[in-house]
């Protein structure tokens, strides 16, 4: 963590000299960040807003911002309590200063924003996480006007499995639970929930319990498909693919839950 925290401070340091955020104006919504959800994702107190307000604003009014162009690791994941402490450290209990980009809201009604420190709009909270080592990017092509600096200072990696950990088949998945491994089978069944969640089960289609289950839930679909292709999943019926997580156990079937692209490979 204290490793983590030095690259933070070289990260807000980089960002108050190197970046000139404008030509853009500065932002033009004032907040105060009331409550720290995640690495990504703050509740915040609206305070002043421009005239007219962007639409479901208002000063008085409490809204959940969902960063935008960071991809931090969801609270249960590796490093997701030390993401989430990161963000805390920036912006908790903090006047912050809020840049919308051309889509206002994402698909749970969260306000997407660039999140800074300063008035000017220099100190942009979302580039300070991107640029330490256990926070990633993301690229959503309906707000990517800061992209190429979010792609110049993405520092974390994406996970590769290393070359002696060979996957195991997904029959094998059930002696392995609590291990972060990789998991290789054919997909027998698809499935999705009304939710918007996708279910590849490896080796025997469901409801069948000897079976093995990649899940990714709705939150996460999207990047996905921005890798794989609009509604992938539906071709991949007697495909091979090879899922990398921590096995774990859901109503007695071992799967992988999925919220990174990188740790799926699908076979040619």
């Amino acid at each position: 963590m204290r490793r983590i925290l030095g690259v933070l401070a070289v990260a807000v340091v980089v960002s108050s000299v190197a970046l000139a955020i404008p030509p853009y104006p500065a932002p033009t919504i004032e907040a105060v960040v009331t409550y720290v959800v995640d690495g990504d994702t703050i509740e915040v107190l609206i305070q002043e807003l421009p005239t007219p307000a962007p639409a479901g604003l208002a000063a008085g009014k409490t809204v959940r911002v969902r960063y935008i162009g960071v991809d931090a690791p969801e609270v249960t994941d590796a490093n997701g309590t030390n993401a989430t402490d990161l963000n805390a450290a920036l912006v908790q209990n903090k006047t912050v200063y809020l840049e919308l980009d051309e889509t206002l809201y994402d698909d749970y009604d969260r306000l997407l924003a660039y999140v800074y420190l300063d008035p000017e709009g220099y100190l942009m909270v979302n580039l300070m996480l991107v640029a330490t080592e256990i926070i990633r990017a993301r690229f959503d092509s309906d707000t990517d006007r800061y992209e190429a600096l979010f792609r110049y200072y993405d520092s974390t990696p994406a996970p590769i499995l290393p070359e002696e950990q060979a996957c195991i088949s997904w029959d094998e998945a059930g002696d392995h639970v609590g291990e972060v491994t990789c998991v290789t089978g054919v997909v027998a069944s698809v499935g999705t929930s009304r939710g918007g969640d996708v279910f590849l089960n490896l080796g025997n289609a469901y409801p069948n319990p000897n079976r093995f289950t990649i899940f990714i839930p709705a939150r996460c679909a999207g990047k996905f498909e921005t890798q794989f292709g609009a509604r992938f999943w539906q071709r991949l019926r007697g495909v091979t693919v090879s899922a990398y997580g921590e096995i774990e156990l859901y109503k007695g079937v071992p799967e992988i839950e999925l919220c990174d692209p990188s740790r799926l490979t699908i076979e040619d």
